[in-house]
């Protein structure tokens, strides 16, 4: 496992690959207070519960914030089948993006054809909840 990085090392890649710049935004966005920041710059400790909630904002990777190594962005390295990137175009058409509908019933017509799909679904809200519930935990 790689060696989390100093305070400022990683307050400077977070201001680099977003629109944070100031202690208060962050404290903002993190939902705690400019001084808690401040007390945390001091002990030299860069909270990963900080950098969950700015890549999940900026779509960064975390581990990328704390270490500096790594793909920058969660999706980088990470290739895309050809026909799924069809059917994202396709799925993101002008016609098609102003119509909710359509996004739901394309994907009732996955779950229909595809049973892994759904358990696929499903197992994803699971780990969604439990990391949301996690990060509150560590936040509060």
């Amino acid at each position: 496992m790689t060696q989390t990085d100093n305070f400022l090392n990683i307050w400077g890649r977070v201001k680099k690959e977003t629109n944070l710049s100031t202690f208060t935004q962050l404290a903002e966005l993190v939902d705690t207070t400019h001084q808690y920041v401040s007390r945390k710059k001091a002990k030299d400790d860069f909270l990963i519960s900080w950098a969950f909630i700015i890549a999940q904002k900026y779509n960064l990777s975390t581990d990328w914030i704390m270490t500096g190594e790594g793909p920058k962005r969660r999706n980088e390295g990470v290739k895309m089948n050809p026909l799924l990137i069809e059917v994202n175009e396709w799925l993101n058409e002008e016609k098609k993006e102003k119509n909710a509908e359509f996004k739901i019933l394309f994907q009732h017509q996955m779950i229909r054809a595809f049973f892994d799909f759904e358990k696929w679904l499903r197992k994803r809200d699971e780990q969604e909840n439990s990391e949301s519930i996690l990060l509150n935990k560590k936040v509060a």
